[in-house]
């Protein structure tokens, strides 16, 4: 019935700004771009009066679409969010070497904390986007 993860789709507050992390800092392809201002995409987003931009990236295999709403403006869905909360999410990229990564990254990306190794042996560490979307990254 179910068949293979097509993407991740994450509402971002700044197209730019999200392009410059997702694209620019992780290195992930941007393959499409586009927008939609019509009756038929609001109906299938529940939500009147739609005016939004696309990027669809990809990160290997794993399709992310970015989606910034210029119409109607949204609030803030992680403003309180604790990683425990029902709903809150977060998508896992792997990558080889973790703390090789971090040491890259973390003059640029707010970490929770650095590289942890779990009981299994895999090495796991949360990051924020610029909108404070949780990504992992993952060493096994």
């Amino acid at each position: 019935m179910i068949g293979s993860s097509h993407h991740y789709g994450v509402t971002v507050s700044d197209m730019d700004e999200a392009l410059g992390f997702y694209r620019d800092t992780l290195g992930m392809e941007e393959v499409d771009a586009f927008s939609f201002a019509s009756e038929e995409f609001s109906k299938f987003v529940g939500v009147e009066d739609v005016d939004v931009d696309l990027v669809f990236l990809d990160a290997n295999g794993c399709a992310v679409e970015l989606l910034e709403y210029n119409n109607p403006p949204g609030g803030d869905a992680n403003e309180g969010v604790a990683n425990n909360d029902v709903g809150a999410a977060h998508f896992c990229l792997e990558v080889d070497d973790i703390d090789a990564v971090y040491e890259d990254l973390s003059d640029e990306v707010e970490f929770v904390n650095p590289p942890q190794t779990l009981s299994n042996g895999a090495e796991v560490a949360y990051m924020y986007d610029p909108d404070g979307n949780v990504v992992e990254l993952l060493s096994e």
